[in-house]
């Protein structure tokens, strides 16, 4: 997972200060079959999300990580600002996207320490949020929402019978990537972006049945 703000449930401050985690973090997480076709559909997913707004706009990616999902922004036409709490992390991503220049920035910060002047086009968030318990969620939707301008991406878990059995099967046999700890319901999610002062307009599942990671992209529901 990339991170950006830690919460009491999960706290891998240190682990992703190193640099040896942080140079093999892609490799450990998609060089297997499952990982190159979580890590395509990520990406098809966020160019969808993106693929409507104009090149030049701007864009925050929190938390960044290695840049696994900035460099699809880029690749647009965006500009992007990469924010994350682990620095090995960040530079990773400064050197694998070393050729877009000045059009990709970056800065060692948690979300709730961001000058409230600085805000974005948009504000990507990908399988951040799902680790944190709903009170900490509702909180750093929040802290999301007020650098975006315009829209939100998130990556979520949709909490389902389905996905409750599905994810007992994953914890018990280890046979696949950690599910979401967190997931939530889709009146839960309704009412974080409500609160936000968001609302969805459209969504791509990642993998229906298979996986419940859903993509969500959501827009101000009144003035900027």
């Amino acid at each position: 997972m990339d991170n950006l703000h830690y919460g009491k449930a999960w706290d891998p401050t240190r682990h992703y200060q190193d640099a040896a985690v942080a140079d093999d973090y892609d490799r450990a997480r998609f060089s297997s079959l499952a990982g190159r076709l979580f890590n395509f559909l990520d990406r098809r997913a966020v160019r969808h999300a993106l693929a409507d707004l104009p090149a030049g706009s701007t864009l925050a990616d929190m938390p960044c990580g290695t840049g696994r999902l900035t460099d699809v922004a880029l690749t647009l036409g965006f500009s992007v600002h990469g924010i994350d709490i682990a620095p090995a992390m960040l530079a990773v991503a400064r050197r694998r996207l070393a050729a877009f220049g000045d059009r990709f920035t970056t800065a060692v910060a948690d979300i709730r320490s961001l000058d409230p002047a600085r805000r974005f086009d948009v504000v990507l968030s990908a399988r951040f949020l799902m680790h944190f318990p709903p009170d900490e969620q509702r909180s750093l939707i929040t802290a999301l929402a007020r650098r975006a301008r315009r829209r939100l991406v998130l990556t979520h878990g949709i909490d389902t019978a389905l996905h409750r059995g599905r994810r007992a099967l994953k914890r018990a046999t280890g046979l696949f990537q950690n599910p979401a700890a967190f997931p939530v319901t889709e009146v839960e999610l309704a009412q974080m972006l409500a609160a936000a002062g968001f609302r969805e307009i459209r969504r791509n599942r990642l993998l229906p049945v298979v996986s419940e990671a859903v993509v969500i992209v959501a827009e101000r529901t009144g003035a900027s």
